[in-house]
Order: structure tokens, then sequence, then C-alpha cells
């Protein structure tokens, strides 16, 4: 979800330079695949929960025909569980969850993380002592799933119902056990962020971060947390930092086209207008040279679609316009 002598290193910096960005085709489809299952199981849930509200289970009997029903469905599951939350009746509803988890074929990973999801839900709610009870539940769930994504479920458990100082031990733990995953940094850097740490504290962050992360997730790591920067208020320490990323990648167009979408989102024309023209006086290849041409020419009439990212609009542009205008034709 989600960023080795010094010949590899000069070589890889190269390469990426040269193409514009990191090649990787077998990453890309692994992430399609991932994405076209997502929207699968999206799908389904849609179904279901349509399906539930034309005739909604009125008593545990009609629920129980339903888990029969469809016994690997975890929103049927967790439904369940709610229903009997709502009778009161907390230990009827852990039954049906270790119900869930025994019952969910085992290659339904995605099913059972969704049920232990809940079941950190209902201690969180109702377990005594609430903190210990999570954590029993969260070291059994990391038996059985991908200790990845049930950190950062409990971790988004954490966000959502404001328990701070425990997110901020989960991410100690996070950080050291998984120092390799630019997620897991980013994750970090966008809660520090949000609890208004000052800017030596993201900066030791990120200081972290960059001595864990493999050299090729670094490029990806910077950018993500610049937009951060620029969404959570600290744009000036946003564009610091693809400043410095510019500065050692001059002609990654990518991150060129991501920095002017965070200063057009905050609208600043003098600004937009500066990087433009740093853009179009570097030196590309003629085809890439003529994307920015174009952009720079019609930035002032594209005013209406500025909430998409930048190289989105060009779909809506005549190339045979560029002819017509000069690049600062208001």
């Amino acid at each position: 979800d989600e960023y080795e002598g010094s010949d590899q290193e000069g070589d890889q910096k190269a390469h990426e330079i040269a193409n514009g960005s990191e090649p990787n085709v077998k990453k890309s489809d692994r992430r399609l695949k991932e994405k076209a299952r997502k929207q699968r199981e999206i799908e389904i849930s849609a179904l279901e929960e349509r399906a539930l509200q034309k005739d909604i289970p009125q008593t545990p009997d009609e629920f129980e025909k339903l888990v029969r029903t469809s016994p690997n469905s975890s929103f049927v599951w967790i439904k369940y569980m709610a229903f009997l939350l709502d009778l009161a009746d907390v230990e009827k509803a852990r039954s049906v969850a270790e119900r869930a988890l025994r019952t969910i074929n085992i290659r339904e990973e995605e099913e059972k993380l969704n049920v232990w999801v809940a079941y950190f839900n209902l201690e969180n709610e109702y377990g005594s002592p609430r903190e210990d009870a999570v954590k029993k539940i969260f070291q059994r769930a990391l038996q059985y799933c991908d200790p990845k994504k049930v950190h950062l479920a409990l971790l988004g458990m954490y966000e959502r119902t404001k328990q701070n100082e425990l997110a901020d031990e989960l991410f100690d733990r996070m950080t050291k056990r998984f120092k390799t995953s630019c997620k897991i940094w980013l994750r970090r850097i966008q809660f520090s962020l949000t609890q208004g740490k000052d800017v030596e504290y993201i900066k030791s962050v990120v200081n972290r971060a960059l001595l864990s992360l493999p050299q090729n997730k670094r490029i990806k790591f910077l950018t993500q947390t610049a937009i951060l920067e620029f969404k959570c208020g600290v744009a000036e320490e946003g564009r610091s930092r693809f400043e410095l990323i510019l500065r050692e990648y001059p002609k990654r167009t990518d991150i060129w086209s991501v920095y002017l979408d965070q200063e057009i989102r905050l609208g600043d024309t003098e600004i937009i207008r500066a990087l433009f023209d740093r853009v179009t006086c570097l030196s590309l290849p003629p085809r890439k040279m003529k994307v920015w041409l174009i952009l720079c020419v019609f930035y002032s009439k594209l005013k209406s679609h500025l909430s998409l990212p930048l190289l989105s609009v060009l779909p809506c542009i005549s190339l045979a316009s560029i002819y017509s205008l000069s690049p600062w034709d208001y």
C-alpha cells in the first residue's frame, strides 16, 4: 500500500533519470492484479449489502441461516456480530467472531482479516481491561494473517479512536519490524504531521527512514513526504523537499508534475509560473518538452480542471493550438 556499491547506485540513478520513472514491470503487474482483486471484493461486498438490505435478518436464527449460505463472507459474519452487540450480548458476539475465524476458508485471507479487525473493535469497545483485551486478539491475529496488514489494521483503529499514545507506541514497533517499508514510514510522517509535531521531529523521522529504506524507495518516500507536508499545512517544508529532490534529479518530469500539482492546489500564480518556466528551460527530449509547453500555454485556461492531477488534462488539449498562443497569453 503502497518507497550495493556506488557503481550500482550510479547506474540506477542514470537509468531513472533517462526513463523518468523507476521501471518495474513485474511490480506493475502485481499492482494491477491486486487492484482488480480489491475491486472484485468491493463489488461482492456491495452485492451482499444490497441483498442484506432487501431482506434484513431480524433474529439469530435468520442470521444463522445466512452464515450457512455464505460461510466465507466476512460481511455477513460482521453484521451478525453487530446485531448481537445491539442486543447487548457481547459474549455471543465474541463466539460468533470465533466461529467466523474457524469457518472462513484459510485461503480467504482478506475475509479472515476483516473479522480480526471487527474483533479488535469489539474488544476496544467492550474488553476489560480494554488495552489488554485488544492486544490479546492482536497477538492471535499475527499468527494467522500477514503481520504488516495486522499491524496496519490495529494502527487504523487506534487512529480512528484517537488513542494517540498507543498509536505512537505501535509506530515505534512497526518502524523497527518493517523498517524497509515505505508505506509504514509515510504513515508515521502523516500521523506526526496531523498531531502537530514540529519540523525538527519530522526531520528526525525522515532521516531515520532514509537510513532504513532501500535505495530504490527513497525518492518515492521523499516525494510522498513532500506531498503530505503540502497537504498538512507546512507547504514551505514540502517545497524545500521537492527542491532538494530536483537538485539531484533535475530531469525527473514526473516529480516536476507532482510538485506543480501541489502548488496549483495552493493557487499562487507567480510560483506556478516560475515552476513552469523552469521546466520549459530544461534540456528534455522533444516529446516531453512538447507536453510541458502545451501545459504552460494552457495553464490559465485549465483552472476549472485544477482539482485533477496536472497531466490528466492533456486529453482536453488540442496539440495544434500550441502554435496560436504564446506561453503567457492571458
